[in-house]
């Protein structure tokens, strides 16, 4: 199918030989779902990752394209306007929340892949914090991650509600994608966790997308390069453990457990842990480490003219 023909006149893109942007109409099937849904109080969270060599699949592009087949979803569902915008594409987990305020509801916002060593003890945190205190704003997140089977089990199987498997495909062709929905993900994630092997379960369905940022190439990889430069230092494994600490042991407390048991529990001293109920610096410490799924038989796409695959 063709998105946005008045934006995207022939011409626009390499080897376009009809107005609009294609997407794969199967695929667009599916998010209707989640755009008719959303303005029911809801959130809906997708993962995207590659089966394949973790990067250089397309996967910001894809993503890309998937906000922008949302924008089109949400006009012709509700008459909402909800473009892209660069501001709704972060670097790191813990921007998703501060920037997450700042959109109106039911907008995008693209958490792209952020690698580093603690990207998934940063992830989790954030995405549990989010959930918590931000459900209410109704944002369609899209979080683009190294590897679906390290997710924490919650967010890969409850939490989320589809993941899509952008790929390699023979001599590294680009634009290629795997759909799978609610409860084929979660087979996916049982199945194949112990050899994370994405070829047991099978998806829903496949397709094709083109090539194109949709908030241009240029601003997308400078405030990429703006991101890394700005970057603080990366926070160490007992940080990573201290904000742990601190966001569940007040509950723990709640439940008459004591701080002795508690700090025993995370490996530290009672010492360290009264500083860090205290919030005061540590010191050098050692520690011991003791769905309604549309597949591609329901459907046929008959305006691909050829043009969608990268050159």
């Amino acid at each position: 199918m063709r998105l946005f023909e008045d934006r995207y006149p022939k011409g626009t893109f390499k080897n376009q030989q009809k107005a609009g942007r294609y997407f794969d109409g199967i695929l667009y099937e599916n998010l209707r779902t989640y755009a008719k849904n959303i303005v029911k109080d809801m959130t809906f969270l997708g993962f995207i990752s590659s089966s394949t060599l973790e990067v250089g699949t397309g996967k910001s592009v894809f993503v890309q394209q998937v906000a922008e087949a949302w924008e089109h979803l949400l006009l012709a569902e509700h008459g909402i306007v909800r473009p892209l915008d660069i501001k709704g594409v972060v670097f790191k987990p813990e921007d998703l929340i501060d920037v997450s305020k700042t959109l109106p509801p039911y907008s995008v916002i693209i958490l792209d892949e952020w690698e580093d060593s603690h990207y998934w003890s940063k992830l989790g945190i954030t995405l549990r914090q989010f959930f918590r205190k931000c459900r209410q704003l109704n944002l369609f997140m899209l979080c683009i991650i190294p590897n679906f089977f390290e997710l924490p089990r919650g967010y890969a199987i409850s939490r989320s509600a589809f993941f899509i498997d952008v790929y390699f495909g023979e001599d590294f062709q680009r634009g290629l994608f795997k759909f799978y929905g609610f409860p084929t993900k979660k087979r996916l994630f049982h199945k194949g966790k112990k050899e994370m092997d994405y070829g047991v379960v099978r998806e829903d369905f496949r397709g094709e997308f083109t090539d194109g940022y949709v908030v241009g190439r240029a601003e997308y990889m400078e405030k990429k390069r703006k991101d890394l430069e700005n970057s603080e230092e990366l926070i160490k494994p007992n940080e990573v453990r201290k904000k742990v600490y601190l966001e569940i042991a007040e509950n723990i407390k709640e439940l008459g457990v004591n701080w002795d048991v508690i700090n025993k529990a995370f490996g530290i001293s009672d010492a360290t842990g009264g500083r860090w109920r205290a919030r005061e610096p540590d010191v050098e410490v050692l520690v011991s480490h003791s769905s309604n799924i549309i597949s591609d038989k329901d459907m046929d796409d008959d305006d691909y003219d050829g043009e969608r695959l990268y050159p």
